[in-house]
């Protein structure tokens, strides 16, 4: 029978993750709801996709997560919730409304309504961390699980694909300035993991009994096959657009004073914060084997995680 599967947060991954579901055409086909401040322009995006099944796309719903009736509304005869609450910028007031409070709202709401929960933490999350960013998703965790103990956690790494936040930021900086800019030598690690990939676990969660069993109230680190620096980052930016920028190291002090700065102004393609400087001293990669991720990537597309040097040629370029 056909289930309501929630979206809470309609971005970049939310997108990509709805657009999945929609496209499936077996097992236990479900309609797809968008929810979030505005999710209309998702909404619009996702109909202009061909080859999916658009009669499955709910209307969308406006909901704000730190108002628990708008989330009662929204949810009513959900099967699935996918909670996407997160921010990437602000204060440690702002990411403990929304991080932890709102994420707990969310699954509060979840519990009530008998929905199972996918919850999307990020690697690096510890409630003993000074940085809020990674506090907050902590204890968004901790909160989920007390009210929704099957739920299951994923915790990725930096997310790329068209649309995303990092590949395509570097690239706009790059074609307005002179040099490209890595603070501290640029050696930290990531393990960029790609939005499709993303999809296709949350999807074989979505559609398989045997699967939500296998990964109920279990925190699942979730990176791709390549581990790359930051410097290799910019590298690879650079030539997958064609560019040549000379890459120069920003010591971490001067990162911190213009982030202090930055993080007072407007947001825009330039703006960085403390709190992401102090994360750029931090590996951003997975810390076991990342054996459960890649298993049910496998589960759904019968192929391994798809590489960096795949995709980004595809959107750079």
């Amino acid at each position: 029978m056909s289930q309501k599967v929630v979206i809470c947060g309609a971005g970049f991954l939310g997108f990509n993750i709805a657009k999945t579901l929609l496209a499936s055409s077996g097992g236990s086909l479900s309609r797809v709801q968008l929810s979030s401040r505005r999710p209309e322009k998702v909404q619009d995006a996702l109909k202009t996709v061909s080859d999916l099944d658009h009669s499955r796309l709910l209307p969308p719903f406006p909901v704000d997560i730190t108002d628990p009736q708008s989330l009662d509304n929204a949810m009513k005869g959900a099967d699935v919730v996918v909670s996407l609450v997160g921010l990437l910028r602000g204060t440690p007031e702002i990411f403990e409304r929304i991080q932890c409070r709102g994420a707990e709202n969310v699954a509060r709401t979840a519990s009530k309504t008998g929905a199972r929960l996918i919850h999307f933490s990020a690697i690096g999350a510890d409630v003993n961390s000074p940085i809020s960013y990674w506090r907050t998703k902590a204890l968004g965790e901790e909160v989920v699980h007390r009210h929704c103990p099957d739920a299951t956690v994923f915790r990725p790494s930096v997310v790329f694909g068209p649309g995303d936040g990092l590949f395509m930021r570097f690239a706009r900086l790059s074609k307005v300035l002179p040099f490209m800019p890595v603070f501290g030598g640029g050696t930290t690690r990531f393990q960029p993991v790609f939005v499709g990939d993303v999809a296709q676990a949350v999807q074989a969660i979505v559609e398989d009994e045997e699967t939500r069993r296998q990964v109920a109230g279990k925190v699942i680190e979730a990176g791709g096959p390549d581990i790359l620096t930051y410097r290799e980052i910019i590298e690879l930016v650079l030539l997958y657009t064609n560019r040549w920028r000379p890459i120069v190291s920003i010591p971490y002090n001067i990162g911190m004073l213009q982030g202090a700065v930055l993080e007072r102004l407007p947001d825009t393609m330039f703006t960085i914060t403390r709190d992401q400087i102090e994360q750029l001293k931090a590996d951003n990669i997975v810390t076991g084997t990342g054996a459960t991720f890649s298993d049910l990537v496998f589960r759904r597309t019968s192929r391994p995680l798809t590489s960096v040097h795949m995709v980004l040629p595809t959107y750079l370029e």
